[in-house]
Protein backbone atom coordinates (compact mmCIF):
# COMPACT_ATOMS: atom_id res chain seq x y z
CA UNK A 1 0.00 0.00 0.00
CA UNK A 2 1.17 3.17 -0.79
CA UNK A 3 0.15 6.74 -0.22
CA UNK A 4 -1.20 8.79 -2.86
CA UNK A 5 -1.59 12.72 -2.06
CA UNK A 6 -3.75 14.99 -5.03
CA UNK A 7 -4.43 18.53 -4.49
CA UNK A 8 -7.47 19.75 -6.30
CA UNK A 9 -5.67 23.54 -7.29
CA UNK A 10 -7.10 26.81 -7.71
CA UNK A 11 -4.40 27.98 -10.10
CA UNK A 12 -4.28 31.60 -10.89
CA UNK A 13 -3.79 32.39 -14.44
CA UNK A 14 -0.26 33.41 -15.34
CA UNK A 15 1.05 34.08 -12.18
CA UNK A 16 3.98 31.55 -11.50
CA UNK A 17 5.14 32.32 -8.08
CA UNK A 18 1.98 32.59 -6.48
CA UNK A 19 1.32 29.23 -7.80
CA UNK A 20 4.15 27.85 -7.01
CA UNK A 21 3.78 28.97 -3.22
CA UNK A 22 0.29 27.25 -2.64
CA UNK A 23 1.50 24.22 -3.89
CA UNK A 24 4.18 24.06 -2.14
CA UNK A 25 2.22 24.80 0.92
CA UNK A 26 0.04 21.88 -0.10
CA UNK A 27 2.49 19.37 -0.84
CA UNK A 28 3.52 20.01 2.55
CA UNK A 29 0.26 19.09 4.44
CA UNK A 30 0.09 16.30 1.71
CA UNK A 31 3.47 14.73 2.98
CA UNK A 32 2.29 15.14 6.88
CA UNK A 33 -0.24 12.79 6.01
CA UNK A 34 1.59 10.06 4.85
CA UNK A 35 1.80 10.51 0.91
CA UNK A 36 4.46 9.16 -0.78
CA UNK A 37 3.66 10.29 -4.61
CA UNK A 38 2.16 14.04 -5.07
CA UNK A 39 -0.43 14.30 -7.88
CA UNK A 40 -0.74 18.13 -9.03
CA UNK A 41 -3.45 19.71 -11.25
CA UNK A 42 -1.93 20.09 -15.58
CA UNK A 43 -0.90 23.83 -15.61
CA UNK A 44 -0.51 24.21 -11.96
CA UNK A 45 2.53 26.60 -12.13
CA UNK A 46 0.45 29.12 -15.40
CA UNK A 47 -2.91 28.03 -15.09
CA UNK A 48 -5.19 28.04 -18.19
CA UNK A 49 -4.50 31.01 -20.79
CA UNK A 50 -4.78 31.20 -24.36
CA UNK A 51 -3.29 34.64 -24.14
CA UNK A 52 -0.34 35.15 -26.25
CA UNK A 53 1.71 36.61 -22.85
CA UNK A 54 1.57 32.77 -21.56
CA UNK A 55 4.52 32.30 -23.82
CA UNK A 56 6.81 34.33 -21.63
CA UNK A 57 6.15 32.14 -19.27
CA UNK A 58 7.70 29.09 -20.56
CA UNK A 59 10.34 27.54 -19.38
CA UNK A 60 13.23 24.52 -20.48
CA UNK A 61 12.85 21.40 -18.53
CA UNK A 62 16.19 22.60 -16.56
CA UNK A 63 14.07 25.81 -15.63
CA UNK A 64 13.01 27.33 -12.25
CA UNK A 65 9.96 25.11 -12.41
CA UNK A 66 11.13 21.51 -12.74
CA UNK A 67 13.84 22.48 -10.29
CA UNK A 68 11.30 23.94 -7.87
CA UNK A 69 9.60 20.61 -8.29
CA UNK A 70 12.95 18.44 -8.02
CA UNK A 71 13.91 20.53 -4.40
CA UNK A 72 10.47 19.64 -3.13
CA UNK A 73 11.07 15.89 -4.54
CA UNK A 74 14.27 15.66 -2.53
CA UNK A 75 13.00 17.43 0.49
CA UNK A 76 10.10 15.46 1.59
CA UNK A 77 11.95 12.19 -0.34
CA UNK A 78 9.02 11.63 -2.69
CA UNK A 79 7.71 11.61 -6.11
CA UNK A 80 5.74 14.26 -7.78
CA UNK A 81 3.85 14.60 -10.86
CA UNK A 82 2.36 17.31 -12.90
CA UNK A 83 2.37 19.30 -15.98
CA UNK A 84 4.09 22.36 -17.06
CA UNK A 85 4.48 24.93 -20.02
CA UNK A 86 7.49 24.03 -21.80
CA UNK A 87 9.43 25.65 -24.21
CA UNK A 88 11.69 23.33 -26.45
CA UNK A 89 13.72 23.70 -29.96
CA UNK A 90 11.56 26.69 -30.80
CA UNK A 91 7.78 25.48 -29.95
CA UNK A 92 5.77 25.30 -26.80
CA UNK A 93 4.31 22.01 -25.19
CA UNK A 94 2.39 20.71 -22.79
CA UNK A 95 4.36 18.37 -20.78
CA UNK A 96 3.38 15.85 -18.18
CA UNK A 97 7.01 15.47 -15.25
CA UNK A 98 7.45 12.95 -13.14
CA UNK A 99 10.49 13.97 -10.42
CA UNK A 100 11.85 11.69 -7.82
CA UNK A 101 13.60 11.98 -4.76
CA UNK A 102 16.45 11.24 -5.91
CA UNK A 103 16.12 14.73 -8.48
CA UNK A 104 15.57 12.22 -11.69
CA UNK A 105 13.37 13.52 -14.70
CA UNK A 106 10.84 11.39 -16.69
CA UNK A 107 8.69 13.51 -19.23
CA UNK A 108 5.70 13.23 -21.87
CA UNK A 109 4.57 16.12 -24.10
CA UNK A 110 0.50 16.12 -24.45
CA UNK A 111 -0.32 14.60 -28.19
CA UNK A 112 -3.95 15.87 -28.18
CA UNK A 113 -4.52 19.87 -27.37
CA UNK A 114 -8.29 20.67 -27.23
CA UNK A 115 -9.66 23.52 -28.98
CA UNK A 116 -8.16 26.90 -27.88
CA UNK A 117 -4.80 25.33 -26.38
CA UNK A 118 -3.51 25.31 -30.00
CA UNK A 119 -3.09 28.66 -29.74
CA UNK A 120 -0.21 28.64 -27.19
CA UNK A 121 1.20 24.94 -27.24
CA UNK A 122 1.91 22.25 -30.10
CA UNK A 123 0.98 18.76 -30.50
CA UNK A 124 4.17 16.44 -29.98
CA UNK A 125 5.22 14.01 -32.32
CA UNK A 126 7.58 12.78 -30.92
CA UNK A 127 5.93 12.70 -26.85
CA UNK A 128 7.90 9.83 -25.04
CA UNK A 129 6.06 6.50 -23.73
CA UNK A 130 4.32 8.29 -20.81
CA UNK A 131 5.19 5.40 -18.81
CA UNK A 132 7.14 6.04 -15.72
CA UNK A 133 9.41 3.75 -13.74
CA UNK A 134 9.41 4.44 -10.03
CA UNK A 135 9.90 2.28 -7.03
CA UNK A 136 6.23 2.09 -6.28
CA UNK A 137 5.59 0.46 -9.94
CA UNK A 138 5.37 1.42 -13.52
CA UNK A 139 3.29 4.47 -13.88
CA UNK A 140 1.02 5.68 -17.18
CA UNK A 141 0.88 9.36 -17.68
CA UNK A 142 -2.01 11.16 -19.41
CA UNK A 143 -2.79 14.68 -19.71
CA UNK A 144 -6.34 15.45 -19.88
CA UNK A 145 -7.77 14.74 -23.60
CA UNK A 146 -4.88 12.07 -24.36
CA UNK A 147 -6.62 10.12 -21.78
CA UNK A 148 -9.57 9.71 -24.20
CA UNK A 149 -7.50 8.37 -26.89
CA UNK A 150 -7.09 4.63 -27.95
CA UNK A 151 -3.32 4.88 -28.44
CA UNK A 152 -3.50 6.05 -24.86
CA UNK A 153 -4.95 3.08 -23.23
CA UNK A 154 -3.57 0.52 -25.89
CA UNK A 155 -0.04 1.59 -25.09
CA UNK A 156 -0.53 1.26 -21.12
CA UNK A 157 -2.03 -1.92 -21.69
CA UNK A 158 0.79 -3.30 -23.88
CA UNK A 159 3.17 -1.94 -21.10
CA UNK A 160 1.42 -3.64 -18.65
CA UNK A 161 1.08 -0.15 -16.36
CA UNK A 162 0.26 -0.48 -12.85
CA UNK A 163 -1.03 2.47 -12.12
CA UNK A 164 -2.46 5.35 -14.26
CA UNK A 165 -2.22 9.33 -13.37
CA UNK A 166 -4.43 11.73 -15.06
CA UNK A 167 -3.87 15.31 -14.84
CA UNK A 168 -6.58 17.43 -15.93
CA UNK A 169 -8.42 21.17 -16.12
CA UNK A 170 -11.68 20.23 -17.77
CA UNK A 171 -14.33 23.09 -17.18
CA UNK A 172 -16.93 24.91 -19.29
CA UNK A 173 -17.64 27.74 -20.51
CA UNK A 174 -20.67 29.75 -18.73
CA UNK A 175 -23.66 31.17 -20.95
CA UNK A 176 -23.98 34.44 -21.70
CA UNK A 177 -27.23 35.01 -23.29
CA UNK A 178 -25.73 37.88 -25.59
CA UNK A 179 -23.92 35.01 -27.30
CA UNK A 180 -25.95 32.03 -27.44
CA UNK A 181 -23.80 29.68 -28.69
CA UNK A 182 -22.52 29.64 -25.35
CA UNK A 183 -25.28 27.77 -24.70
CA UNK A 184 -24.58 24.79 -26.72
CA UNK A 185 -20.60 24.55 -25.62
CA UNK A 186 -21.49 24.72 -21.82
CA UNK A 187 -24.17 21.59 -22.54
CA UNK A 188 -21.05 19.85 -24.13
CA UNK A 189 -18.18 20.39 -22.49
CA UNK A 190 -20.46 19.47 -19.06
CA UNK A 191 -20.50 16.16 -20.51
CA UNK A 192 -17.48 16.09 -21.73
CA UNK A 193 -16.31 17.00 -17.92
CA UNK A 194 -18.39 14.11 -17.07
CA UNK A 195 -16.66 11.97 -19.31
CA UNK A 196 -13.31 13.12 -18.31
CA UNK A 197 -13.79 12.64 -14.58
CA UNK A 198 -15.52 9.80 -14.19
CA UNK A 199 -15.99 7.56 -16.80
CA UNK A 200 -12.44 7.21 -18.25
CA UNK A 201 -10.81 6.93 -14.65
CA UNK A 202 -13.19 3.69 -14.02
CA UNK A 203 -13.03 2.17 -17.25
CA UNK A 204 -9.10 2.55 -16.48
CA UNK A 205 -9.51 1.12 -13.15
CA UNK A 206 -11.90 -1.67 -14.41
CA UNK A 207 -10.68 -2.71 -17.84
CA UNK A 208 -6.89 -2.21 -16.88
CA UNK A 209 -7.27 -3.65 -13.09
CA UNK A 210 -4.90 -0.93 -11.33
CA UNK A 211 -6.12 2.03 -9.31
CA UNK A 212 -6.34 5.30 -11.19
CA UNK A 213 -5.55 8.93 -10.02
CA UNK A 214 -7.25 11.51 -11.41
CA UNK A 215 -6.23 15.70 -10.30
CA UNK A 216 -7.40 18.78 -11.86
CA UNK A 217 -8.27 22.63 -11.58
CA UNK A 218 -10.49 24.14 -9.83
CA UNK A 219 -12.43 27.35 -9.54
CA UNK A 220 -13.55 30.22 -12.01
CA UNK A 221 -11.44 32.34 -14.67
CA UNK A 222 -11.92 35.07 -16.49
CA UNK A 223 -11.31 33.45 -20.45
CA UNK A 224 -11.11 35.34 -23.92
CA UNK A 225 -12.68 32.55 -26.54
CA UNK A 226 -11.72 32.83 -29.98
CA UNK A 227 -12.64 30.34 -32.89
CA UNK A 228 -10.90 29.27 -36.28
CA UNK A 229 -11.77 32.08 -38.89
CA UNK A 230 -14.28 29.76 -40.84
CA UNK A 231 -16.10 29.75 -37.59
CA UNK A 232 -20.36 31.40 -38.38
CA UNK A 233 -20.25 33.39 -35.25
CA UNK A 234 -17.44 35.80 -33.15
CA UNK A 235 -15.57 34.87 -30.33
CA UNK A 236 -16.51 35.45 -26.53
CA UNK A 237 -13.89 38.58 -25.16
CA UNK A 238 -15.22 38.25 -21.73
CA UNK A 239 -16.36 34.26 -21.00
CA UNK A 240 -16.15 32.75 -17.74
CA UNK A 241 -14.76 28.95 -17.61
CA UNK A 242 -15.55 26.98 -14.69
CA UNK A 243 -13.50 24.33 -13.83
CA UNK A 244 -15.47 21.29 -12.91
CA UNK A 245 -12.42 19.66 -10.02
CA UNK A 246 -14.19 16.19 -9.27
CA UNK A 247 -10.33 14.74 -8.53
CA UNK A 248 -10.46 11.52 -6.85
CA UNK A 249 -8.24 8.21 -6.85
CA UNK A 250 -9.89 4.81 -7.56
CA UNK A 251 -8.98 1.20 -6.88
CA UNK A 252 -8.32 -1.26 -9.04
CA UNK A 253 -12.25 -2.13 -9.31
CA UNK A 254 -13.46 1.62 -9.97
CA UNK A 255 -14.38 2.55 -6.31
CA UNK A 256 -13.91 6.56 -5.56
CA UNK A 257 -11.68 6.43 -2.09
CA UNK A 258 -11.82 9.79 -1.69
CA UNK A 259 -15.08 11.11 0.62
CA UNK A 260 -16.54 13.92 2.05
CA UNK A 261 -14.65 16.77 0.19
CA UNK A 262 -16.03 19.61 -1.49
CA UNK A 263 -15.58 18.18 -5.17
CA UNK A 264 -15.47 21.55 -6.71
CA UNK A 265 -13.23 23.44 -4.58
CA UNK A 266 -9.78 23.44 -3.61
CA UNK A 267 -9.12 20.54 -1.23
CA UNK A 268 -6.11 18.06 -0.68
CA UNK A 269 -6.57 14.41 0.07
CA UNK A 270 -4.25 11.33 0.49
CA UNK A 271 -6.19 7.63 -0.37
CA UNK A 272 -3.90 4.28 0.33
CA UNK A 273 -3.76 2.16 -2.74
CA UNK A 274 -2.64 -1.06 -3.36
CA UNK A 275 -0.60 -1.23 -6.21
CA UNK A 276 0.42 -4.89 -7.52
CA UNK A 277 3.93 -4.70 -8.95
CA UNK A 278 4.49 -7.57 -11.66
CA UNK A 279 8.18 -9.45 -11.21
CA UNK A 280 8.04 -10.01 -15.42
CA UNK A 281 8.32 -6.59 -17.33
CA UNK A 282 7.31 -6.27 -20.78
CA UNK A 283 8.91 -3.61 -22.72
CA UNK A 284 8.15 0.16 -22.68
CA UNK A 285 6.55 0.83 -25.97
CA UNK A 286 4.05 3.70 -26.72
CA UNK A 287 1.49 2.79 -29.65
CA UNK A 288 1.11 5.66 -32.25
CA UNK A 289 -2.38 6.03 -33.89
CA UNK A 290 -2.35 9.55 -35.91
CA UNK A 291 -5.13 12.20 -35.32
CA UNK A 292 -8.42 11.15 -36.25
CA UNK A 293 -10.83 13.59 -34.46
CA UNK A 294 -13.79 12.67 -36.36
CA UNK A 295 -12.95 8.82 -36.07
CA UNK A 296 -14.86 6.46 -33.32
CA UNK A 297 -12.07 3.90 -33.68
CA UNK A 298 -9.71 6.70 -32.33
CA UNK A 299 -11.02 7.24 -29.45
CA UNK A 300 -10.53 4.72 -25.79
CA UNK A 301 -14.15 6.50 -24.63
CA UNK A 302 -15.78 8.84 -27.61
CA UNK A 303 -16.55 12.60 -26.87
CA UNK A 304 -19.60 14.01 -27.82
CA UNK A 305 -19.93 14.68 -31.55
CA UNK A 306 -19.70 18.96 -31.61
CA UNK A 307 -16.81 18.28 -29.46
CA UNK A 308 -14.81 16.14 -32.15
CA UNK A 309 -16.25 18.69 -34.95
CA UNK A 310 -14.84 21.44 -33.21
CA UNK A 311 -11.92 20.19 -32.36
CA UNK A 312 -10.99 18.99 -36.02
CA UNK A 313 -11.90 22.17 -37.22
CA UNK A 314 -9.27 23.69 -34.43
CA UNK A 315 -6.43 21.27 -35.09
CA UNK A 316 -5.90 23.34 -38.49
CA UNK A 317 -7.68 26.04 -37.75
CA UNK A 318 -5.37 27.74 -34.95
CA UNK A 319 -2.21 26.41 -36.45
CA UNK A 320 -1.18 29.34 -38.56
CA UNK A 321 -2.21 31.59 -35.62
CA UNK A 322 0.13 29.37 -33.44
CA UNK A 323 3.10 29.86 -35.42
CA UNK A 324 2.34 33.62 -35.40
CA UNK A 325 2.37 34.30 -31.94
CA UNK A 326 5.74 31.59 -31.60
CA UNK A 327 7.39 33.63 -34.32
CA UNK A 328 6.31 36.81 -32.24
CA UNK A 329 7.29 35.56 -29.12
CA UNK A 330 10.94 34.63 -30.39
CA UNK A 331 11.51 37.48 -32.11
CA UNK A 332 10.69 39.85 -29.33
Amino acid sequence: MIGIGIYQMKAIPLQVSENIGKAEHYISKIVKKGAQLVVLPEMFNVGFSTNDKLMKLAEPLDGYTVNWLKNQAAKHKIYITTSIYERFEGDFYNTMVMVGGDRSLQIYRKRNPTCQERLVWKRSDTPGPGIFKTPFGRIGGAICFDSFSRETYEGFKKSRVELVVIVALWGTIRPDFKHPDTYCFNKILNHQSYLASEVIPYKYATQLGVPVVYTAQCGTIQFPVNHPGFYPFPGWPKAEYEFKGNSNTYDASGKRLIRDVDKKGEFCSVAWVDIKQTEEKTEISRINIPPQYMKNSYYFVEPPFMFKLYQKLCFSGFETQYDQMRIKEYAG
